[in-house]
């Protein structure tokens, strides 16, 4: 087959669903797509998704941004942020294509669909892709040193409100949680506390007792994705400053950020 050729991985990045492909061939026989910039795309731009769905090679799909800043789960369990949701028709098979603008440049790279735990295997209308300006960074980076090194705080944290607050008597009406402190990290090593006590309300499981992360240098966060980002913004061996309840006394931590282990499960 002409269209076949052998690929050497340079690198593979399983927090963002990526890897980098070489392949020995001549200039001439690729036609490279044009980046875009994920940065200026909007809910409602049109889009297209290509890829080879259910074996169907060269499938072309069309649609609009349906919404941005999504977070997504990677293979290693780890979170996407700021992945770019599409109801241009993504299936299996889609993975790796990728999602171009109406300009012809390319916003993002097909990563998954959502099924609504339905039981279906194929799209709903609900597809995402890794923005291309997260794959600048990370083909850059496999590139050059054949990994990528993203930095680590080691703690898993739970968003608390008004009412949970209310119910429970915390000092705050709004936080993070931490519910889990990663053994060896770099939030360990700082003294940040894990709750120990786990309660259910209305279905949904909170572990109390923990530090009540409440701002991350200096800026208020409120998701676990306001956390994610200001981690993600940073490299390991960087220092980052959380402030927190501990009860009602507020204290901060100087935490210096570690690498990213292989998988959230470990």
């Amino acid at each position: 087959n002409r269209d076949s050729v052998t690929a050497r991985l340079v690198g593979q990045d399983p927090s963002t669903d990526l890897a980098v492909l070489k392949v020995d061939v001549d200039a001439r026989a690729l036609t490279p797509l044009h980046l875009g910039n994920s940065d200026r795309v909007r809910v409602g731009d049109s889009v297209v998704a290509i890829g080879n769905p259910l074996g169907l090679e060269r499938s072309v799909t069309a649609g609009i941004v349906s919404a941005l800043h999504r977070p997504l789960m990677a293979p290693n369990d780890f979170t996407i942020d700021d992945v770019i949701q599409t109801d241009a028709a993504i299936n299996s098979g889609n993975s790796g294509g990728p999602l171009i603008g109406a300009n012809g440049r390319v916003i993002g790279v097909n990563t998954a669909i959502a099924t609504g735990n339905t039981g279906a295997r194929g799209n709903i209308g609900i597809g995402f892709a890794v923005p291309i300006n997260t794959v600048r960074d990370v083909a850059s980076q496999l590139i050059d040193r054949g990994r990528v090194e993203h930095a680590f705080l080691g703690v898993g944290a739970k968003p608390i409100d008004k009412d949970i607050a209310e119910l429970f008597n915390l000092p705050v009406e709004e936080g993070l949680l931490v519910v889990r402190v990663f053994e060896g990290s770099g939030a360990e090593k700082a003294g940040v506390r894990a709750g120990t006590t786990d309660v259910v309300v209305r279905g949904e499981s909170y572990r109390l007792g923990g530090d009540i992360i409440v701002k991350v240098d200096g800026k208020s966060v409120r998701t676990s994705q306001d956390l994610s980002r200001a981690v993600s913004a940073k490299k390991p061996g960087d220092r980052i400053t959380i402030e927190a309840y501990r009860g009602d006394e507020k204290r901060s931590f100087e935490v210096t950020l570690g690498r990213r282990p292989a998988s959230a499960r470990g």
